[in-house]
């Protein structure tokens, strides 16, 4: 099995490389439904984040209420850290667990926003990037998400940039063109792969 890691930043064109992959019947795993397991009631990152935040986190039914939990960690990068040591690794047990589950498919695609902060590229066998330049992200993210510039630059500033993505890039998909241009490009990037079996779409 070959494992891609799909990621870029906000607004840069993922969820349409995604597409092109499904339609190609490759199996993708999201890693932001993952993330959403590890806040599941009584999972062990559940009694992690617990003793940590305190039960002032916790919604009526006690599930974790992330309405709670984020403004005390995105005002904080230090207990946004605490935060991630217990999810991020709980993430990734989660993530092998499903690429251990389609190890017959010839290729698994992992979608992941923070593939590479949360040191998801160890788990990978090749990165794909997308970008797109950063004005075209903040109007796409204004457009798609109704902020104002001013926020969605906010949010872009917190993330990596393009070039610091592309130092781990296997693959680049520029997504502010064509988008024929794009499908051909994932088409042949995912042939170059199946030629090392033989196989071709």
């Amino acid at each position: 099995m070959i494992r891609i890691g799909l990621t870029g930043g906000v607004a840069s064109g993922k969820s349409t490389i995604l597409k092109y992959l499904q339609a190609l019947n490759i199996h993708c795993i999201d890693a932001d439904k993952v993330g959403h397991m590890v806040y599941e009631k009584d999972t062990p990152s559940y009694h992690k984040l617990l003793s940590i935040f305190g039960n002032n986190i916790l919604a009526e039914d006690q599930t974790i209420d992330r309405k709670k939990l984020g403004p005390i960690v995105f005002s904080d990068p230090n207990e946004m850290k605490k935060l991630t040591d217990v999810t991020w690794p709980a993430m990734k047990s989660l993530i092998l667990n499903e690429f251990e589950n389609h190890k017959q498919d010839k290729i698994v695609v992992l979608e992941a926003a923070v593939l590479i902060e949360a040191g998801f590229t160890d788990v990978v066998d090749k990165v794909w990037v997308t970008q797109v330049p950063r004005e075209v992200a903040i109007s796409r993210l204004s457009e798609r998400n109704n902020y104002n510039a001013e926020f969605a630059e906010k949010i872009l500033s917190r993330q990596l940039t393009n070039e610091q993505r592309a130092t781990y890039a296997d693959v680049i998909f520029d997504t502010n063109g064509d988008y024929q241009v794009t499908k051909d490009k994932v088409i042949n990037e995912v042939n170059k792969l199946l030629n090392q079996s033989s196989d071709k779409l």
